[in-house]
Parts: C-alpha cells; sequence; structure tokens
C-alpha cells in the first residue's frame, strides 16, 4: 500500500498575513533602526548617505512585501535573490572592513532581513524579521558612542514595531483600523506614563542613568528629601551627568557626589542633555528640535520649583527673563501650530468620505441645470461613498446596481436608492439622454436615501 506524500508549503506551516499595515508598520520600524545604526558612525560624515541606502533598502523590500501580501501566487522570491545577492556582496565588502565583528553581524542581519521582506508573507517570517529588528536595536542602544539623542531613532522605531505587533495580534478581530491604532497607542502611553511615575516616585539603582538621566540613589525619587545635613548626601555615580560625560570609574565604580535638591538634580540633567549640542555632526533638524524641548523642559522645571534658573550659559541680564518667556511662547505657538495641523489633517482623512458625500451632493445641485450628466455622476459616487462609510465597500469588479443592491438598508431607503439607480442606468446604458429634471430627480433621491443611511432621519428608517 503506497502513501502519497504531501508537500508542505510555507503557508501551510505558518498562516499567511491578512493586513498590508503589518508590513508597513515593520518596515518603518525596520528603516528607523537602520537610521540608528547609522547614527553611531556620523562622525565619518557619512550619515545622510547611510540614511538614504537604508531608505532605499527598506522600501525595496517592504514595499515588495506588502504588495504581495494579498497576492497568494506572487511571493517576490526573484526581488529577494536579486537584493539578497546584492547586500551580501556589498555587506562582505566593504562592510566586513568597516565594522567590528559585532556591528557586522547586525549589520549582516539587518541587510538580509530587509531583502527577505519581499517574500514576508507568512507570520512565521514576520515574528522573525521583528525579532532581528528589536536584537539589532538593543545591541545600536547599548553601543559604546550612544548617547540620549539616538532616542530619535530607536524610539519611533520601537513603537513602529508595538503597533505591528498589536495590529497583527488583532488582525482576526473585527475592529476598524482607526480602533486598532487608538487602542494601541493608548497603551502605548499609558506604558510610558507608568515608567514615567516608577522613575520618579521609585528607587533608582545606579545602573539606570544611561549617561544623561540623574543619578540613582538608595532612596526614593525626586519628591524624597535629601538626607544627611546640608541637603547633600554621598550616591553611586552612574553614567556621569556632569557634562554629559560617563564618571571615570564606570558602572562598577564608585564616587561620592553632592546631591541637592531634586531642582538641582533635574537642572543637571538637562545641562548634561545640552552638552549633545556641542555635537557638530548633529543633524540640523535634529539640533533644532533638541534646543526647543530642551528649553521647554527648563521652561516647565522653572514653573514647577516657583522660580526663573540661571541661563544654560551662566550669563545673567536684565533682558533674560523676557527673552526667556519670549523664546517659550515662540516655541508653544510652534508646536501649538503643528499639532492643530495634525489634528486637521487626522479628521480631514478621518472623515473624508462624509465631507466628500456632502461636496457630491452640493455640486450635484449646481451643475443639474447646466451639465445634468455630471451631476448625476456626482450623485453616483455620493452614494457609493455613503455607502462605504457604513461598512458596504465596492467589491472588485462589483457594478454599481450589485453594489448598491447588497447594501442592508431600510425599506424607504432602498426604494430611493432603487429611484436614483434606474434614472442612472437608463441614462448611462439605456440611452437616455441625461436632462436637468432627471438629474434634480436622481440627487433627490440619492439625498432622502443618504439621509436615511446616516441616521439624519431616523423617523424614516423604520
Amino acid at each position: 500500500m503506497k502513501t502519497a506524500s504531501v508537500a508542505t508549503t510555507p503557508a501551510a506551516v505558518s498562516p499567511r498575513l491578512e493586513s498590508r499595515a503589518v508590513l508597513v508598520l515593520t518596515g518603518l520600524s525596520y528603516l528607523f533602526v537602520g537610521l540608528g545604526f547609522s547614527y553611531l558612525d556620523r562622525q565619518f560624515r557619512s550619515f545622510g548617505v547611510e540614511s538614504l541606502l537604508w531608505l532605499v533598502w527598506a522600501l525595496l523590500g517592504f514595499g515588495a512585501g506588502a504588495l504581495h501580501v494579498h497576492k497568494p501566487g506572487s511571493n517576490g522570491q526573484t526581488l529577494w535573490i536579486v537584493l539578497g545577492t546584492t547586500g551580501f556582496v556589498l555587506a562582505l565588502f566593504p562592510g566586513f572592513a568597516l565594522y567590528a565583528f559585532a556591528r557586522w553581524i547586525c549589520l549582516v542581519l539587518m541587510v538580509i532581513m530587509g531583502a527577505r521582506a519581499a517574500m514576508l508573507t507568512t507570520q512565521r517570517d514576520f515574528y522573525l524579521t521583528v525579532t532581528v529588528i528589536f536584537s539589532v536595536s538593543f545591541m545600536v542602544a547599548t553601543h559604546s558612542r550612544a548617547d540620549w539623542s539616538l532616542w530619535f531613532y530607536l524610539g519611533p522605531a520601537w513603537v513602529a514595531g508595538g503597533l505591528a505587533l498589536a495590529w497583527q495580534h488583532a488582525s482576526s478581530t473585527r475592529l476598524s483600523r482607526w480602533t486598532r491604532l487608538s487602542m494601541t497607542l493608548g497603551f502605548i502611553g499609558v506604558s510610558f506614563a507608568v515608567t514615567a511615575l516608577l522613575f520618579l516616585f521609585m528607587p533608582r539603582p545606579a545602573t539606570l542613568g544611561f549617561g544623561f538621566l540623574p543619578p540613582g540613589t538608595d532612596t526614593p525619587g525626586m519628591f524624597s528629601q535629601p538626607a544627611g545635613e546640608g541637603g547633600k548626601q554621598s550616591v553611586q555615580a552612574s553614567g556621569g551627568v556632569s557634562g554629559g560625560q560617563a564618571s571615570g570609574a564606570g558602572l562598577g565604580g564608585s564616587s561620592t557626589a553632592p546631591q541637592g535638591s531634586w531642582r538641582q538634580q533635574w537642572g543637571s540633567m538637562l545641562g548634561g542633555m545640552r552638552s549633545t549640542l556641542k555635537d557638530p555632526f548633529i543633524p540640523q533638524w535634529q539640533r533644532g528640535l533638541i534646543e526647543s524641548l530642551l528649553d521647554g523642559a527648563q521652561t516647565s522645571l522653572d514653573s514647577l520649583a516657583g522660580g526663573s534658573a540661571q541661563p544654560p550659559d551662566g550669563v545673567a541680564g536684565e533682558g533674560s527673563e523676557s527673552q526667556s518667556s519670549f523664546e517659550t511662547y515662540t516655541i508653544t505657538i510652534h508646536w501649538l501650530r503643528w499639532l492643530l495641523l495634525l489634528l486637521a489633517a487626522y479628521f480631514l482623512w478621518r472623515y473624508r468620505y462624509r465631507m466628500g458625500l456632502g461636496l457630491a451632493l452640493g455640486g450635484s445641485w449646481l451643475l443639474a441645470s447646466h451639465f445634468p450628466a455630471q451631476s448625476m455622476c456626482l450623485s453616483a459616487q455620493a452614494m457609493g461613498w455613503c455607502l462605504h462609510v457604513h461598512g458596504h465597500k465596492r467589491q472588485v469588479g462589483q457594478s454599481v446596481r450589485e453594489h448598491w443592491g447588497a447594501a442592508a438598508t431600510a425599506p424607504l431607503a432602498r426604494r430611493w436608492m432603487g429611484q436614483a439607480l434606474e434614472i442612472y442606468g437608463e441614462t448611462r446604458f439605456g440611452g437616455v439622454a441625461a436632462s436637468p429634471q432627471r438629474a434634480r430627480h436622481m440627487r433627490k433621491a440619492t439625498q432622502g436615501a443618504c439621509d436615511i443611511i446616516m441616521g439624519l432621519a431616523p423617523e424614516l428608517a423604520r
């Protein structure tokens, strides 16, 4: 008796990815980790070129993967072979000659996973890619040349990676993409707030200095009173707060450092962070953002302390306080303007179909007298957008009659939709000439059906 051997396909071993957003978010996380990897070598003046290379590599790999995620017959194998071969050659030379062994291994992993992303269609490949991304990011964060400014790249990388994991976990649930995004960002925000509170109020070991945070102590956080006479105590020196440089004793050594009030501790921290601006190789956009953030943090610290602090360079003048207030006002207005623009862009995108529905019906009314054919097209487009907003999306290859007929709506709305559909079909396919009267009738029927579907006339939806 013969037994048939069944070939095991990748889809049988691991389920396929269902959401293209997972690929896009993973690609963003990959890109920011690559930027952080190159940021460590910014003193060689190659950060811009390397950033462009990482951007092109991420677009080629993850862009191809995003295009193939919904195409079972296409797996991007040819692009994977081309990118993999090219990346391996570049990793051998000049990559092996440029980096130490640990960083070279990370470079090889990043290059190969970027090329492999062209075939990233299963959940197994997705989790492997995320594991590589986070592993390389940990190496970047613990590198000897890493400082706090690296979080401009690792922060977005970890947020995008967390969003990708949450998106994949919720891919089988019946939640809209905006619900998933808001819930995931809310969870990340709550986690950040809890971490900040733990840092402020809980004891901080000396190993949590990270080169710029206030030194760890054996007492609770910033609101505790310093022990000892004169408000000073001996502490373990962590990765140096003074001037943002590491302590000579390192993590294992110890020294005694005066520690005053919480305002002095955080003032010293901001001073250490401000020393990063002396680095001439930081990108200009990042330098300006660091200055804005530090100025805002210094102003907040002064407000909490109930007084004004000295300028960072120690130079005091009669107009220093008013100048600082004006700069703070300018920075606040600048960020508020960007926040309003982002909110406006969000609401425009979120309610684009609703606004398009109103504009289409208004344009149909204006064009009915002189351009009845265009008026009827706008009415049909408005009806399609109304159904799209309420979950009745038009499928690929579906006609207008099939789309409108498949929508589950109230009886009166279906009757008005039928009237609008008959007028539209007679004009487009039946050879009946478009006239202002027919255009007005179609717009009136479309308006009535949309009002019922959108809940503007609940008494008619029975």
